[in-house]
């Protein structure tokens, strides 16, 4: 199998004990479909018994069943479905048409993350009246996140992390510092929506979300291998021991 360990013993690798059969949230972008070991990185995160679920944009479909087949070809078993699917997401549109996301129901991925299966959903979700609606995905990403108890939330973006004064990227914010970072209006609108994401999947129990470039070589794995952390990882504001 190109690009993954064969048969990997989880008990050699003992960083990634803390994720062993916890799931995994990814927020796939551009950058990690055209990465060429994004898709190895999935299926090993799988082979060690995490649990990755993807979510992507609904106009990314054709780049994302081009992963989904990446994912298949390298030994993975992969699924594409969206919010409609058993209704795990539901939303709800105002009278301005904005979309709102109401809720999850998350039993279809428990169901397919226990059977070792690799969801890769689209941002849709379905209306009261079962009509397909478009949802935020950065909010989807979120809201998936803690409701099925994630222990990292990643967001692909670019430059591959919130911008610090000194050219770089900021290494760790709290989820309130993050949420303050958002209202100061500093950031691109893009960037701003994925660090209120992550903000609030930390206080729904997400262990910890990170916005980095999923372009980076294996930049999905760092975090289990080794005690680095990739772009800007935001954190709870409780510190804990």
């Amino acid at each position: 199998m190109s690009g993954v360990f064969e048969d990997p013993d989880p008990q050699s690798l003992p960083t990634c004990k803390p994720f062993v059969g916890r799931p995994f949230v990814v927020r796939v972008d551009e950058s990690a479909v055209s990465s060429p070991t994004f898709a190895a990185d999935i299926v090993f995160m799988r082979r060690i018994g995490v649990r990755p679920v993807l979510i992507h944009d609904v106009g990314a479909r054709e780049p994302a069943q081009w992963l989904i087949g990446s994912i298949n070809r390298v030994g993975g078993a992969a699924v594409g479905l969206d919010g409609l699917a058993a209704s795990t997401l539901t939303a709800s549109a105002g009278e301005s048409g904005a979309v709102e996301l109401r809720g999850v129901n998350a039993a279809l991925l428990h169901l397919l993350l226990e059977q070792g299966y690799i969801p890769v959903i689209a941002s849709q979700g379905s209306a009261i009246s079962g009509a397909p609606l478009t949802v935020d995905v950065d909010e989807a990403a979120r809201a998936l996140a803690g409701a099925i108890g994630a222990i990292r939330l990643l967001f692909g973006s670019q430059p591959g992390g919130i911008p610090s004064d000194d050219s770089g990227v900021i290494e760790e914010l709290t989820s309130s510092e993050a949420l303050a970072l958002v209202a100061s209006g500093g950031l691109s609108s893009d960037l701003a929506t994925r660090l209120s994401a992550a903000a609030l999947g930390v206080r729904a129990g997400v262990d910890a979300a990170q916005i980095l470039d999923l372009s980076t070589a294996h930049a999905a794995i760092v975090e289990l291998l080794t005690a680095q952390h990739l772009g800007t990882q935001i954190i709870s504001n409780i510190l804990v021991g």
